[in-house]
């Protein structure tokens, strides 16, 4: 193999050296400042999107709490109106039942004086009916005719005796 001659050697190392010294400074001043480049401007531009994504989470995270807020407040107007909605409709129940309880305490009231003036009426319709039914009883049975005012008068003798 001639890469192993070592007589060979003088001419390998002078090739070698043509060869890499040119393509070292090449890359040196041309390849790996453009490589730096490319990753500076990659670097800068991640460092910009990074920024801007920071920026945008604070402005989500702004509105976030600024929704949570309104949702609040709406909540809030909401339970208030329903608590109103339900103290005004507790207060017309209590006021509607309050109109029945006297309008009912009213009627109860006109209906227990009718009854009262009915069983007065009747009581003394009692009497009359009671001195008609004696003066009638006394006339089938004995086959006397008394008089309405002795009817009246033994009715109520018997109404005294029954107490």
């Amino acid at each position: 193999m001639p890469q192993l001659d070592p007589s060979l050697f003088a001419t390998q190392l002078f090739w070698l050296a043509l060869t890499l010294i040119p393509l070292y400074l090449v890359l040196w001043k041309v390849a790996l400042p453009r490589v730096g480049d490319v990753r500076a401007r990659r670097r800068e531009r991640i460092e910009d999107d990074l920024k801007k994504a920071e920026g945008l989470k604070a402005e989500a995270e702004a509105a976030l709490a600024e929704y949570q807020a309104v949702i609040a407040q709406a909540t809030q107007k909401a339970q208030d109106a329903l608590r109103a909605a339900a103290h005004e409709a507790s207060e017309d129940a209590a006021r509607q039942r309050e109109a029945l309880s006297v309008r009912l305490t009213a009627e109860g009231d006109a209906a227990q004086a009718r009854i009262e003036a009915e069983s007065r009426r009747v009581i003394d319709d009692i009497g009359v009916i009671a001195s008609e039914l004696a003066q009638s009883a006394a006339r089938r049975l004995a086959g006397a005719d008394i008089s309405p005012e002795e009817a009246v008068a033994a009715v109520a003798a018997a109404q005294r005796e029954a107490g």
